[in-house]
């Protein structure tokens, strides 16, 4: 019976998302109701469908970028879209992820990000992991294991990062063997020739995000002269090709109101993506300098900033630290619906920007080092400040005090040498302290102006999970 409804659910949703493109919004809507009607027995997918069907009552710009990412990218990248990504990795392996995590007592994360090697050809100011070891990387035979592992646990989403993941000999075999599973790539976008996307365009399960820092004058001061005429040349190539892709961009006091623009927006719908994400500049990797953190007053643009891009550009735009209300703060340690980060020497580590670990992933399964103490102990301390504000979901730059605690207390391994200015560098510490503090002043009049009852039930869900937890244990 499991299996019928299964398969009942994959056909009703190809048969919602391949018409999207085509059809009428009336009939889109009416297409939707007859799903719902399938996913009665689905209080989840009920919701989910019945978000969207809204969405398109309003005639929200996202309709017109499911429309135009739809028809712009070649057949094998939209069968494997809906497929890979939203079938199996949103869907049908999400139902089978909480039902494997009832089993196990405790929750399980919905993807992790990779890194299998720390090569690159650039050499970018401030790179979050410009001090990694070049010359270490994870063989195929390993990152195979790991990907079978995940798909046992309902794992079909992961990111591959590095480095330049493109530097990586292995990194097209890796998307062939495991055809039935999504990735995401964050690249320079310079090895993406017209070859490169051809061939990505042929397998369809891969959606590159490339690292841009503005315009011309931006990007070209932090990655290099000409680079960012190269990344101009790898989105004309990725959209000719028919591949799904979007942006990454790293606020700094030097670009941020560039990125904030609608010049630079625009013009990255103009390219042809359909996401972005937005990361902060923080003070990791290759000589952190925490003057180039934007401001208190600036990070809260820069919230207020990407809630409008995403309601009236035909975009998508996340920003990894600001979004932590619709994310229900933290999703670092492998939290249920979270992530974990695998570097280029197998530690593991609760985000790619905390860089301490206590396990690697070469001794030990996945399974194992999901439930580990030091991960137990990231998501048993959520939310992390005393009035719960999702505002400042971070355990470095908003709550940095938690993580030094768990640093000392599992005895974290630094990831490279000089990871642990992070927690003991005093001029870090201090500045990161004084940052938390003036955010706060600005965060928590907004949390506590509603939207703290708007999102207490992720607070409830930590908790929870907090619980199961401890009971396992």
């Amino acid at each position: 019976m499991a299996k019928k409804n299964s398969s009942l659910q994959k056909q009703t949703l190809k048969v919602i998302f391949n018409n999207l493109a085509d059809l009428s919004d009336e009939n889109l809507i009416q297409i939707i109701e007859m799903g719902e009607k399938y996913l009665i027995d689905d209080p989840t997918l009920k919701q989910q469908a019945e978000d969207i069907k809204k969405l398109f009552e309003q005639k929200h710009p996202a309709l017109e970028l499911v429309r135009r990412t739809l028809t712009s990218i070649s057949k094998e990248c939209r069968d494997k879209l809906i497929e890979n990504l939203i079938i199996n990795a949103m869907v049908v392996e999400n139902q089978r992820r909480q039902k494997l995590a009832k089993e196990l007592g405790f929750g399980l994360p919905w993807f992790f990000v990779m890194s299998p090697t720390a090569q690159c050809n650039l050499n970018c100011r401030g790179c979050y992991a410009g001090r990694y070891i070049k010359d270490e990387g994870l063989p195929f035979e390993l990152v195979d294991r790991i990907l079978n592992e995940a798909k046992e646990l309902g794992i079909y989403f992961v990111v591959i990062s590095g480095g330049e993941p493109y530097f990586w000999p292995h990194i097209l075999e890796v998307f062939e063997k495991h055809n039935d599973m999504y990735f995401m790539t964050y690249t320079n976008g310079t090895l993406l020739t017209k070859e490169m996307t051809k061939k990505l365009a042929k397998l369809g399960n891969v959606a590159p995000a490339i690292s841009i820092e503005g315009f011309e004058k931006e990007t070209d001061d932090r990655r290099g002269p000409g680079t960012f005429k190269k990344i101009m040349e790898a989105m004309d190539n990725l959209k000719e090709a028919g591949v799904p892709f979007g942006f990454s961009v790293t606020p700094t006091k030097l670009n941020v109101e560039a990125l904030m623009s609608d010049e630079f927006v625009d013009l990255m719908i103009q390219k042809g993506c359909s996401f972005g994400w937005y990361f902060q500049y923080v003070p990791v990797g290759r000589k952190p300098d925490v003057n180039l953190m934007v401001s208190p007053e600036d990070r809260n643009r820069l919230r207020m900033r990407t809630n409008e891009i995403r309601n009236t550009k035909p975009l998508f735009v996340g920003d990894f630290w600001n979004d932590g209300p619709y994310a229900g703060g933290c999703i670092a340690g492998a939290r249920p619906g979270g992530y974990f980060h695998i570097n280029c020497n197998g530690g593991v580590e609760p985000c790619a920007f905390l860089q301490f670990s206590v396990d690697n992933i070469k001794d030990k399964h996945l399974l194992d080092i999901i439930r580990s103490p030091f991960f137990q102990a990231f998501q048993e301390a959520q939310p992390y400040c005393d009035n719960g504000n999702l505002l400042t979901p971070c355990a470095f730059i908003d709550n940095p005090e938690v993580l030094r605690r768990i640093v000392k207390e599992y005895n974290a391994k630094p990831s490279y040498e000089g990871a642990d200015d992070a927690v003991c560098n005093p001029t870090i510490c201090h500045f990161l302290d004084e940052y938390s503090k003036a955010y706060k002043k600005i965060a928590d009049p907004v949390w506590e102006n509603g939207m703290n009852k708007k999102y207490k039930h992720w607070k409830e869900k930590a908790a929870e999970s907090a619980k199961k937890n401890n009971k396992k244990d």
